[in-house]
This record gives structure tokens, C-alpha cells and sequence, in this order.
């Protein structure tokens, strides 16, 4: 009687197992996978970790059609911002001078188009000498 009882049993648990797929629901074990939108070639490490994991277990096992072609924008190099160059730092002895010496200031350059022009004003001519009479009539302060 235990002998049929176990048979019977243990039919009934490995009859489970002759069931297409390895699970009692169809369909249910495919569902804890993603399938990828894109085909994924292995050019990166993470794509060799997906086919590893995802899709060649999802092929075989879960009878997935292959993914479709992958879009040539996917493998476009990213596009990288310019970075400014590293300030060069200013020596020991530059530093030194730049705190001692004062700051050089230059004037601003004006453009001659817009420097006022002066009318040329010519001296009057020398008075011409005099003499001793007319210095003892008409004396003045520049004699």
C-alpha cells in the first residue's frame, strides 16, 4: 500500500516537470525577464552582461524572436562640452613682483577722430627795445 501511495505521489509532483515550458503556469516564468527593445551587440561591457543574462536565456528558453536591428543613432558618440584650459599658475618670483611693484595702468586708447583739434595761436611778436628816455618817462614793470 506505501508503495502505491509513493508512486502515485511522486507522479503527480514529476508530472509537472513534462509540461512544455519549466514552469506550472504558461507563459508566467517569461514574464521576470525584459525583452530589449533593440538589438544588443556586446560593444560595451554592459551589453555583454545583458546577453549574457537576458536575451540568449529569453531565446532559448522562453522563445522570444530575435530583437530587431539596432538604430544607427544608439552607437552615435556622445557629443562632449569644450573644457576650458587649466589657468597656469603664476610663479614664485612673478607673484612676489605683482605685490611689491605697483599695478601698471595704462591710459585708454582714444581714436583721433574724436580728440578736439585747437586753433594754433602764434605769440605776439617781441616789443622792440627802448630806449633810456622813454624808460625814464614811462616806466614799466617788465624793464
Amino acid at each position: 500500500m506505501i508503495k502505491i501511495i509513493s508512486i502515485v505521489l511522486l507522479t503527480a509532483l514529476l508530472g509537472g516537470c513534462a509540461s512544455r515550458g519549466p514552469g506550472s503556469i504558461a507563459g508566467g516564468e517569461c514574464k521576470i525577464f525584459e525583452a530589449p527593445p533593440y538589438e544588443v551587440r556586446g560593444a560595451r561591457a554592459y551589453d555583454q552582461d545583458w546577453i549574457d543574462s537576458q536575451v540568449e536565456g529569453g531565446v532559448g528558453g522562453c522563445r522570444w524572436k530575435r530583437p530587431a536591428a539596432r538604430p544607427a543613432s544608439i552607437d552615435a558618440a556622445p557629443v562632449r562640452k569644450a573644457t576650458p584650459a587649466p589657468v597656469k599658475r603664476k610663479s614664485l618670483v612673478r607673484r612676489i613682483r605683482d605685490r611689491v611693484l605697483p599695478a601698471k595702468v595704462e591710459a585708454p586708447a582714444v581714436p583721433l577722430e574724436s580728440v578736439p583739434t585747437l586753433p594754433i595761436v602764434t605769440p605776439p611778436a617781441p616789443r622792440p627795445p627802448r630806449s633810456a628816455i622813454e624808460r625814464l618817462l614811462q616806466p614799466r614793470d617788465d624793464d
